[in-house]
């Protein structure tokens, strides 16, 4: 019988809770449909094929698994609604929606990667055990990356990798590798971030396979690399989400056909410890909270994981500490790369930056690219300043096509090359290790991630006042549908002075037309000539980094492997100086960079910038140098604990990264705590670096 008007609001309760949870606001089309069709107003409406192979050769959609397919998308409508049902499925919450919709898909595809081991086909989601449901759970917060921890991609993409060489003959490879010889080459770089673990003389074969597959596309970073979506539909036909989406891009896989042969004078120390870190707390609820709405099934009256199982597992909480660092770099490196740097912009900063600027006139009055001036007109164009200087030519990695020499690997050995760049014979050699310069100092000094130091824009990174620095924060999109916070942060003055210099570099650049509008702030000059500037990006900027390490010859391992510095292992380096300040007993050499008479306040914005993991490396770092340099005196406690728990008994003698580890582990172990005691004086507030021992740990018998 139909409600009386006046009662008509009451309509929507009274809708059967299996009907209601048929619809969505996001659905486009029925809900029986094989194919749904989804918009979350976010442009053109995407599809989410339910045609999915199981394990027993069938499809998700055939009539035998009718009542399995109805349990998964009655979880994915589900999951989209809050706790008060579908009128409170409104617009404004569609970004909010969204990612809830992909944890569900997600969800669902580590349930049909694995629909043989739970026996999904024959007990559907009722067979899911307590088990089962923490299992997944855990397996979500092992890794930070879903494309991990849920898709296992490196794994799978490298058995992937291996198998293809089976699919093309050695003469169609051949033919590749001849055609395109930069598919050969494999950068210093690339070995270093290698996760796929494949032998380095096979890569090349496999990236020439891709290659004839029609799998390779323009990528901003590494110039060629392989589509992952389509990686990701051969891979994952077994998913009804990840095998439409995006992977990380392997470095590995991609080559550049406008790369040097050859990218550093040494091969790099490793910056990983090899471990891993994992999902964050928050993250990981959110996924605990959607995987809990399974049993929304049991209202529907459709087979469920049982109510004992589901609430067991609501309630777990795997251990997500931070198992993986960055290997650390010794302090008084990083300290002397900070000075050469800052005395680089003093002494030289300003007249390579005009140097530049008078070539690109030049080119811009003739409307010739850099490549084409000879070595002599070079020379006249810069001046006699910088012909002192050293400056013999635009690059050394290339030759000018006006001596009829142009060609691509110019750059001879590494012998000839990385002299001359220290004789300061290349001026965008010079040009780009100054920017490496200013990257160093900026990175160090505000302690912020390198994607966000890639993404500052010349023209809009330092506020009105220029005592702001304005970027945009990375992992700063919850709740703001995937649009990174602008934040701004209180800048040193120097770091300010090196900024100001990269954006006159800029102004003038425009001004003269060889740029039309400011691009990122690091962005750098294109090494073979053309008349560009090339935009900022994770390659350039770890580039610079390496130019500026091997000009000024950063130390290098008993393996002989070279320092080269990253972002990352930057971060912690702005405490490692406020901690170094307390040995020194005065905050002299840090207040002109730090612009505060207060270490509490130092310290304060520190902890609001650097994660707890972060931070307790710093301090083991910094109290493992204290001992194995200064000896045992401040630290005589933990120094006797070590030597209990590690048998190390000559300070002087242990590497100081092992002491580290060991220092590390007790505080992991919630038997140490590092951390700045404040202490008043009568000129106003100094501090120390305490380790405080939370109970004694008596020896093992």
């Amino acid at each position: 019988m139909p409600l009386h008007p006046k009662l008509d609001f009451l309509e929507p309760f009274l809708i059967p809770l299996e009907e209601s949870y048929r619809a969505a606001i996001w659905l486009l089309n029925d809900f029986d449909a094989e194919v749904w069709r989804y918009d979350f107003g976010y442009g053109e409406p995407f599809e989410l094929d339910w045609r999915v192979p199981l394990a027993d050769g069938t499809l998700l959609t055939d009539k035998v698994n009718a009542q399995l397919l109805a349990c998964l998308k009655y979880f994915l409508t589900a999951c989209t609604r809050n706790s008060h049902g579908y009128q409170e499925e409104t617009n404004n919450l569609k970004g909010q929606q969204r990612m809830s919709f992909i944890r569900a898909c997600q969800i669902i595809d580590l349930l049909l990667i694995n629909s043989k081991r739970y026996e999904l086909i024959t007990h559907g989601l009722a067979g899911l055990t307590e088990g089962n449901l923490i299992e997944i759970l855990e397996r979500i917060g092992s890794h930070p990356s879903t494309a991990e921890s849920i898709y296992n991609w490196t794994v799978s993409l490298r058995t992937y990798c291996l198998n293809i060489l089976k699919e093309y003959s050695h003469s169609e490879i051949t033919a590749v590798l001849d055609k395109i010889p930069e598919i050969q080459v494999i950068t210093n770089e690339q070995t270093d971030d290698d996760e796929l673990d494949l032998p380095t003389d096979i890569v090349p074969a496999i990236r020439a396979c891709l290659y004839l597959k029609g799998y390779y596309r323009n990528h901003k970073d590494y110039g060629n690399a392989p589509n992952t979506v389509r990686l990701s539909e051969e891979i994952y036909t077994n998913c009804l989400w990840g095998r439409n989406q995006s992977k990380p891009t392997p470095a590995i896989l991609a080559f550049n056909t406008d790369r040097s042969l050859f990218t550093r004078e040494h091969l790099g120390v490793s910056v990983r410890t090899g471990l891993r870190e994992k999902l964050r707390d928050q993250t990981y609820v959110a996924y605990r909270l959607t995987l809990y709405k399974i049993g929304i099934l049991h209202e529907i009256g459709l087979p469920a994981p049982p109510l004992e199982a589901l609430q067991t597992a609501e309630a777990f909480m795997p251990d997500l500490s931070t198992k993986g660092r960055f290997r650390t770099l010794p302090s008084q490196m990083v300290f002397k790369a900070l000075e050469q740097g800052i005395d680089l912009y003093f002494d030289h900063g300003e007249k390579i930056i005009n140097a530049f600027c008078r070539v690109a006139l030049a080119c811009r009055k003739r409307n010739i690219s850099p490549s084409t001036l000879t070595n002599v007109q070079l020379q006249e164009i810069v001046g006699a300043e910088m012909r002192e200087f050293g400056i013999k030519q635009y690059s050394l990695s290339i030759k000018s096509t006006a001596n009829g020499e142009y060609q691509g690997n110019v750059k001879g050995t590494r012998e000839e090359y990385y002299p001359q760049m220290r004789n300061n014979a290349g001026l965008v050699e010079m040009l780009c290790v100054y920017v490496g310069a200013v990257q160093l100092t900026v990175g160090l000094l505000m302690a912020r991630r390198v994607s966000e130091m890639v993404e500052l824009q010349a023209d809009n990174c330092l506020d009105d006042s220029e005592q702001w620095l304005i970027f945009k924060a990375a992992k700063s999109t919850r709740h703001l549908f995937g649009i990174r916070q602008t934040q701004a942060r209180p800048i040193e003055p120097v770091a300010v002075d090196m900024i100001k210099s990269l954006i006159r570099m800029q102004k003038i650049l425009k001004r003269i037309g060889y740029i039309g509008d400011f691009k990122k702030l690091f962005s750098t000059p294109n090494m073979t000539g053309a008349a560009a500037l090339t935009e900022s990006s994770s390659t350039s900027f770890n580039r610079n980094l390496d130019l500026f390490c091997d000009y000024f010859e950063t130390p290098t391992n008993q393996a002989g492997e070279r320092y080269y510095i990253r972002q990352h292992q930057l971060r912690r380096f702005f405490a490692m100086l406020f901690f170094y300040g307390s040995s020194f007993g005065r905050l002299d050499t840090l207040q002109w960079m730090l612009g505060h008479t207060d270490p509490a306040h130092v310290w304060n914005y520190i902890t609001e910038t650097l994660d707890g993991a972060v931070l307790a490396g710093v301090g083991a770092q910094f109290v493992a140098e204290q001992i194995h340099f200064e000896g045992t005196e401040d630290y005589a406690d933990l120094a006797g604990l070590i030597s209990q728990r590690f048998g190390v008994h000559d300070f002087g003698l242990i590497d100081t990264a092992l002491l580290e580890d060991h220092i590390l582990d007790l505080m992991n172990e919630g038997l140490v705590e590092i951390e700045p005691e404040f202490l008043p004086d009568p000129t106003g507030k100094t501090f120390k670096v305490v380790a405080r021992l939370a109970r004694v740990v008596a020896e093992d018998d």
